[in-house]
């Protein structure tokens, strides 16, 4: 189901390309037309997405007719989108992941939106419907969807297979209310994919109903002089970020850009986030980064420390051996968390963004 409220200008925008060390996600165009008929000419492939009798793709004036089809949903519906899997080993694009309308055989369009995937035979195997999905996924309920319904032919187990890996709920087989005769459905919600609670607080993943709260965060010179370019922002580039949080995060199960949001209220008082942590030039680093900020009214409450407690213990459950903080070193505020976590002190470093920081080191077992 999603939330269409919203005038359409502020609803268009939440699915922005996202590049991955494995693959691109980007919208389909015409000089994809011979990949996408290597993919429609295969019965391996077809028959999971069409009923019988399956027809194969049989030339690439087809395809382009295909990929024109995918570009007029999305330009006619701001929360839908078709993104091409290009492959970074390759250059090809390997497959397709969807988020799109639902239409009741009985009942037409009544808000069901589905999160779908499919690859070339060649391409499975290495992780990519998982990583594509998640990562759609995330920023669909960005977009503002609440939840996803995912259906496939009740035999088909590689796909089952990467829906319980999203952590969707099993609904189990039945009548296929959209495509007709039987199916396997799930049912995917924002937090399946991430949601932690501690004592006061909950972090959930921000939607684009969050917007104003983070334009004010990121308008006050006390918290913006800590992050990014050090400086307030414009509600647009805050829109833009809120957009990018999803590839921001990276495609690890366990890592996030999410909310604080304390216990009882609705509205966020921060951020907390466990991302890759961006290397300087030159340098192959591959380390995962903890962080937090907070509106000034709530900070000295314990919130960061709380939230990065949790976040440490969701790294460590995911496989994460060691996370890293990295602070302005006038930041003396989260160099204090840093400690209370009992991170170990690397002092001044520029491993990454470029820039000269206070480092903290942090084993999670």
């Amino acid at each position: 189901m999603s939330t269409t409220d919203e005038p359409d200008q502020e609803q268009r925008g939440w699915y922005p390309e996202v590049t991955t060390d494995r693959f691109r996600l980007r919208p389909f165009e015409h000089a994809d037309a011979a990949d996408v008929l290597a993919i429609h000419s295969r019965l391996e492939v077809v028959r999971w997405l069409d009923n019988p009798p399956f027809r194969l793709m049989a030339s690439e004036a087809e395809a382009r007719e295909r990929i024109d089809g995918y570009l007029a949903e999305e330009a006619g519906d701001p929360l839908a989108a078709r993104r091409a899997i290009e492959e970074a080993a390759s250059g090809r694009v390997v497959g397709s992941v969807l988020v799109s309308r639902c239409s009741r055989l009985d009942g037409g369009f009544v808000g069901e939106y589905e999160l779908g995937w499919h690859l070339h035979p060649d391409a499975h195997g290495r992780g990519h419907a998982t990583a594509a999905a998640r990562l759609l996924a995330a920023q669909a309920f960005v977009a503002g969807h609440e939840e996803l319904v995912i259906g496939m032919y009740p035999h088909n187990e590689p796909s089952a297979a990467v829906a319980v890996r999203l952590g969707a709920d099993d609904l189990g087989i039945g009548p296929d209310p959209w495509y007709g005769g039987d199916g396997h459905h799930f049912r995917l919600r924002s937090e399946h994919l991430t949601h932690v609670e501690t004592e006061r607080l909950v972090l959930r993943r921000f939607t684009r109903h969050d917007l104003d709260v983070l334009a004010d965060l990121w308008s006050r010179p006390e918290v913006a002089r800590w992050s990014g370019p050090r400086r307030p922002r414009a509600r647009e580039e805050v829109r833009e970020g809120l957009a990018n949080q999803p590839g921001r995060a990276g495609t690890h199960p366990s890592t996030a850009m999410l909310a604080i949001v304390p216990k009882g209220q609705t509205h966020p008082v921060g951020v907390a986030l466990l991302v890759p942590l961006p290397p300087s030039s030159g340098s192959d680093r591959q380390d995962v980064e903890i962080g937090w900020h907070l509106f000034p009214e709530v900070q000295g409450r314990g919130y960061a420390t709380e939230a990065a407690r949790a976040l440490v213990e969701r790294a460590a459950a995911g496989g994460i051996g060691e996370v890293h903080a990295v602070t302005d070193p006038a930041n003396e505020a989260s160099q204090a968390v840093c400690r209370r976590l009992g991170m170990t002190d690397l002092g001044i470093r520029d491993d990454w963004y470029n820039s000269s920081l206070r480092a903290f080191r942090l084993a999670t077992s």
